[in-house]
């Protein structure tokens, strides 16, 4: 707040010396180079308080020294969601999947998980289906033989 007030005391005192200026220039030959002065020094004036400003240091969430990396705990809630979401689309795609075969499920459920690399698999798939043998070969066909396949009778 002081160095705002001594910017204004200055643009005053300069405004005033500037009336006296132009009121004793000898003639107006010079006008345009005494306008060019005045203007320069305004700035000056008015410039130099907040230049000599001390900054306060920065909050540690500006400053810039910290990681890019997300946080441990943002980045577990974030790769909790993901996995929650690849899961409820996995199952959805091989529910539909299963029946257009034919196959009446009554559950499913798919255990999804992210690698240390970022990618995202499925390491096994449990359900409960009305035809076991084709319900078997459907997703196996789907998802390999590297996944775990369990598939038990859906009780009617």
């Amino acid at each position: 707040m002081e160095r705002l007030r001594e910017a204004v005391l200055g643009a005053c005192m300069l405004s005033t010396a500037v009336g006296i200026v132009s009121l004793i220039r000898p003639s107006r030959l010079l006008d345009r180079q005494i306008r060019f002065l005045i203007s320069l020094l305004f700035v000056i004036c008015l410039t130099v308080p907040f230049v000599q400003m001390d900054v306060p240091d920065l909050p540690e969430f500006l400053s810039g020294d910290h990681s890019a990396e997300p946080s441990e705990a943002l980045q577990n809630a974030l790769d909790t969601q993901l996995t929650a979401e690849a899961a409820r689309r996995a199952e959805a795609v091989l529910k539909e999947q299963l029946t257009q075969a034919g196959i009446t499920c009554t559950s499913l459920h798919a255990g999804v998980h992210i690698a240390e690399d970022g990618s995202i698999y499925i390491s096994e798939v449990s359900a409960e289906c009305s035809d076991l043998a084709s319900a078997c070969r459907v997703l196996e066909e789907l998802l390999g033989k590297e996944v775990t396949i369990c598939v038990t009778e859906a009780l009617s």
